[in-house]
């Protein structure tokens, strides 16, 4: 089962979301980081959460340029 077939607790859904827009504090950004480290699917879940955000705002951008 992928990533993406799981279902996540909405508190680590906001986690990912806060950790995403860098809404964390140093504390919980940590905490959170070495829960990262010891689930591979939790991982990849954030990681290509913060790639896609990336991704929309480079998008957004060409958009207003044209």
């Amino acid at each position: 089962m992928s990533y993406l077939e799981k279902e996540y607790h909405p508190v680590i859904e906001d986690y990912i979301t806060d950790y995403v827009d860098e809404n964390l504090s140093s504390v919980e950004r940590e905490t959170f980081e070495e829960v990262l480290v010891h689930d591979d699917d939790l991982r990849e879940l954030a990681f290509s959460a913060k790639e896609g955000k990336k991704l929309l705002e480079q998008y957004r951008l060409l958009k207003m340029k044209k």
